[in-house]
This record gives C-alpha cells, structure tokens and sequence, in this order.
C-alpha cells in the first residue's frame, strides 16, 4: 500500500501549497517511487501525487499517477485491489494494458463503467481520481475503511491526504479541536468522521466525496451499504460450510503479492484460523508479540507466545517472536507512535503493532491478520456482559450496588473483577449501557477527565442504543463505525510508518455482510460462547488448546507498567494538560491515587491521557 496527497485550489488563492512536500512527508508509505501531477480545471489549480510502496509489478509501470490513454483522467491509488486479476478478464479482456497492476485496471474499469465500477471492486483502498471530461475530482475510500483518507475543505481550497501530515505540509495550520477532546478520552479515539485536528475529517468508510470543479460544491455520496446481503443461511450447517467457503476465498485472495507474505500469528482463534490455510507453505513467516511472565501476571491474562509457538511446533510453521515488555513504553516511543498516528489513538495495541512490524519488515511486506472477527462474530467481553445482563438485570439494586464496590486492581482474576464492577456501576443507566459495556475504561471516569458536554455524549450514544431496541443489532453499526475504525487506523499507522502493509481476510466485505445477517445466538451462543460460528465452522482444524483458550488482549502490559507510581509520574504531566484545555487535574490525580491503591483500574485512562500529551508536544509543542 501508499501514500497519497493532493490539492485543488481556486484561482483567487494566493500562493500554492507545496504539492511535492505533502508526498514527500509520507515517504515511509511508499519508500520505493514517488510521482505528482499538476492541472488546470475549471479555473482551478489541481495536484495529484502517490507515494509508493511496490506490492504487484513492481516495474516502472506501476508508477503513479496513472493517466488513461488520452490523459484525461488521473488516478492516484493507496491500496489493493484483491478480485483484479477476475475484473480484468471479465471487464477488460480486450483492453490493452501497460502494466499488470490492480491500479491500471481500476483506471480502465472507470474508463469503461464510471464512478459506480466502484461496486465491482473487492479490496483495501483509498483513491483520488481526476476526471478532467466531466470536471470532477473524486475522492474514494474503500467499503470497510481499512485504508485512511483525510480532508479539509474551505471555499477556495481542497486538501487531502493518507495521513493529517500530508495536509500540514500543504499549508493547513493545526489547531486542537477541544470540543473533540471528551469523546476521545472516552473512546480513546475520535469517532465518527471528526478529528482532533479543528477542519480535518475523514471521508466515511464507504463513501466518496465528489466535488464539482466548476463551481467548487462537494458532496458526500455512500456507495456501499454494510449488512446489505439480507436473509442468512438457511440452516446452522449451511451457514457454516459458508463461512469457511468465505474465509477460505477471503485468504487466498489476500496472499497475491510479488514480495515475502508473512503473518501475525497471536495464538488466538481468528489468526490461528489464518494460519491453518497456509500449512505446509514455508515461504511464510508468522510472528508474535512475546511479553514476560512477571508482565502477563501483572495483567491478569494468558500469553499469547506460548500458545503460539506450541501451535508452530504443532504444524511446522516458522515463528518468530517480538517483544513488547513493559520496557518498551517510554516517552520516546509513544512520542514515536503518535507522530505516525497523527489521528490520535490511545489503544495499548499501537506500541506492539509498531514493534512487530518493524521487526517482521526485515523479512516481509505484506502480512495478513486476524482483525475484525471480534467485531462483527460479537467476541468481545462487552458483548458476553450484555448477555449477562439480561439474565441479572431483575437482581436487587443492593446486590448490583454491591457488585461496583468490587475493588478492580487487585485480587485474584482481574479481568472478572473489571467485567462484574462495570455491570453493578452502569447497569441501572438507560439503554446506552451496552455501549458503556463496551468501551475500554471506566466510563464516568474517561468523561470526567476534562469539560465537556455530557449530554451530547449520552445523545452521541443513545443514537446506536435506543430504548426498546435490540442491543445486539445495535453493536453491529456500533462496533463497526467505532471500535473497527478506531483498530483499522492504528494498524493502518503503524504498519505503514514501517513500509509494510497489513491485510484483514475477516473484513472482506462479503464476510461481513454474512456475520450481518445472522441471528445473534449464532454468533454469541445462548451460554456466552463469544464467536460460536467461527469456532464450530473451524473446530475440525485447530487444536482443542486453540479452541479453549481464554482470550488476550493485545497489548502493552499498561496495567503491570502503572501499577508502579514512578512509571505514571514520569510520563504524566498535570500541570501542562491543564494549560492546554479545560482539564480537571484534580479528578486525574484522583484516578492515578484510586489505580494505585488497586481500587479501580484506570490504566486505559492514563494511558490516554500519557498518549495526548505527547501527541500536543509533537503537533503543537510548548
């Protein structure tokens, strides 16, 4: 995958952004060629320019911009397109080709079909197309979101890039949006289509922005619908034997690629499932982030490293470990990883991913994960709590009252302890506690951190959870505009601030319109069992040590790192988060006391608020 950057600018604009600096801020995306394009539209000014990282042909001719035959449409292209070889054959049999790209076949099936080709496309893509015959620029991001794409509009000038650095490199002044501050501190991320960035969005996963270059109106269209598919399987064992079928076809697309593929191989069900279709291929490496035992203790969870490797040793599969211990989590780092991530993400996970992508990059360039099957098979813990909420939920208030008094930092089986104290503190709230169940960190706590407008907030959610509505048809659209994008932007970043590139079989998009269309009690089953099709679908391939291990997180061992005061304090700075918007240093003091005497646990928390200060320091600076 890419980089892309460029601009359109009205003739009254005094001065023209640097066209050439904004592709070259994103180099560590597309090290290996870089091109621009420079028009004049309509009255307006208008750039194109790529970045590349070569994946397929990596000959000359796969150099971008690409410009049909006439010239008259451009295209720049951060991605890949998976099904290209099939729409060549069956769209442009007859059509002369320069290069064997899936680039030169989106070009030329826009040529041919028009902006809705779009729909024939199975990939991970972003794309600004320029098409001087009807005046119009496009801006495209792929169905599920896996690849970025950023804009700022104003009347006189257009923006965009793969990366919010792209667009300070065109001129953009960053300014902190404080209003955004609230949501991210709950979601340790900005959802939705704002940043913290004031007038930088994000094109929604799905759509395309157009805008008219004679008269300078864009609009926003959504070209794809998720969950369109409609009714499921017939049968349980139908739906089953589709679901490999899918999954099967869904690999084996994403392993087309003229450099080394390789594998995050965690020991976890959904990248093990991976895994089992590559047995026997020894030009594949997989990789596992590997932490201490005195780290995984300290979580109170499994490691993933020993599963792992008992699987390798298992099926003969070459793995290679990367650690990402507690001494990993140093200012510098994080510094590191917020300036990659320059939309700022508080996820434990952003450390590792840039760990084990810059080691596995010696060896690989394409890699295929397991992200994305926790969201749309419900296997995450929020989801078991809103099923065992329906089952207490008639419980005496005294007892639930009893349940949020469960100290949550210390005692044996931490991660219980976590889940009961959430359902006694949020479970009387309305119905947009099944979000709460959801979210990583304490929820009143997260809102509390710094000013803002918390009935927005509870609207903000409500908006998915509605009184009266299924909550488990709710988590669909939930998880997949939130949590999902928050995890497709941090790997996004990290992979490609190594010159890697990341592919998501899960999130094929036919995959999820499967996982859509099936009743709940096939994917969360009636006692709990978190992602039930894909373990029964799978059972017969993986080992039982697979099938029954409880789940881990991936990521720093935060909770072990801030247990110790000295490792919060020299991260976290009160004073200077207090001069930069209306934060409450004496609630933060509060949460690092109240985690320090184990009596609740608010690693996530510090985490975002260590993560924002550093990301103001490399943006804005003192």
């Amino acid at each position: 995958m890419c980089g892309i950057a460029g601009y359109v600018c009205s003739a009254t604009l005094a001065g023209l952004p640097d066209g050439p600096a904004m592709v070259s801020v994103l180099h560590h995306r597309g090290p290996d060629a870089a091109g621009g394009h420079a028009a004049r539209v309509a009255g307006r000014q208008v750039f194109l320019g790529h970045a590349r990282l070569s994946i397929i042909d990596l000959s000359a001719a796969g150099n971008q911009p690409m410009f049909t035959a006439g010239g008259q449409v451009a295209l720049v292209f951060n991605g890949e397109v998976y099904n290209f070889q099939q729409l060549r054959e069956r769209f442009l049999r007859d059509t002369p080709m320069a290069s064997r790209t899936d680039t030169e076949v989106v070009l030329k099936l826009y040529e041919q079909r028009g902006i809705d080709s779009l729909r024939e496309l199975n990939g991970d893509f972003a794309l600004a197309l320029l098409d001087q015959r009807s005046r119009r620029l496009y801006l495209v991001r792929d169905r599920i979101g896996v690849k970025p794409l950023y804009y700022s509009i104003t009347p006189d000038r257009l923006l965009f890039g793969s990366e919010v650095k792209a667009l300070v490199a065109g001129g953009l002044r960053p300014e902190l949006d404080t209003e955004g501050l609230q949501r991210y501190f709950v979601f340790k991320y900005t959802p939705g289509t704002d940043t913290l960035f004031q007038g930088v969005r994000r094109v929604p996963p799905g759509h395309y922005l157009e805008l008219d270059l004679d008269t300078g109106r864009h609009q926003l269209h959504q070209w794809w619908v998720p969950g369109f598919r409609g009714a499921a399987p017939g049968s349980y064992a139908e739906a089953r034997a589709e679901l490999r079928e899918l999954v099967a076809d869904a690999t084996r697309l994403r392993l087309i690629a003229d450099v080394p593929v390789g594998t995050f191989l965690s020991g976890g069900l959904d990248s093990s499932i991976i895994a089992s279709f590559l047995r026997g291929n020894n030009r594949i490496t997989h990789y596992c982030a590997s932490q201490d035992a005195a780290d995984v203790a300290k979580e109170g969870t499994v490691s993933d490293f020993h599963h792992a490797r008992r699987l390798a040793d298992d099926w003969g599969l070459r793995l290679l470990p990367v650690d990402i211990g507690a001494g990993n989590l140093t200012l510098p780092q994080i510094e590191t990883t917020v300036r990659h991530a320059d939309d700022l993400i508080a996820d434990a996970a952003q450390i590792p991913s840039w760990l084990i992508t810059r080691g596995a990059a010696a060896t690989s360039r394409v890699f295929l994960s397991g992200m994305g099957a926790d969201e749309i098979f419900l296997g995450y813990a929020g989801h078991q709590l809103a099923l065992l909420w329906s089952w207490i939920e008639r419980m005496p208030r005294p007892l639930l009252r009893a349940l949020a008094g469960i100290d949550q930092g210390r005692g044996s089986l931490k991660a219980f302890r976590r889940y009961l104290y959430r359902l006694g503190k949020y479970g009387q709230y309305p119905a947009y506690r099944y979000a709460i169940f959801s979210i990583v960190g304490d929820f009143e706590n997260s809102a509390s951190v710094v000013a803002g407008d918390r009935e927005a907030l509870a609207d903000f959610l409500a908006g998915y959870f509605p009184e009266g509505a299924d909550p488990f048809e709710s988590y669909k659209r939930f998880e997949y505009e939130n949590f999902l994008q928050k995890n497709l932007a941090y790997m996004d970043a990290m992979s490609m601030a190594n010159s890697v590139e990341v592919r998501v079989p899960f999130l094929d998009h036919r995959i999820l319109d499967f996982a859509w269309s099936l009743p709940r009690h096939w994917k969360l089953g009636p006692l709990g069992q978190a992602k039930k099709i894909l373990v029964d679908s799978f059972a017969a391939d993986l080992p039982d040590y697979i099938l029954r291990r409880r789940k881990a997180g991936f990521g720093m061992p935060i909770r072990s790192i801030f247990q110790d005061p000295a490792a919060v304090w020299r991260l976290l700075d009160v004073e200077r988060l207090a001069s930069v918007a209306a934060f409450d240093a004496g609630h933060i003091r509060r949460l690092v006391d109240s985690h320090e005497a184990g009596r609740e646990d608010n690693s996530s928390i510090i985490y975002a608020l260590v993560s924002f200060q550093a990301w103001h320091q490399v943006h804005f600076g003192a």
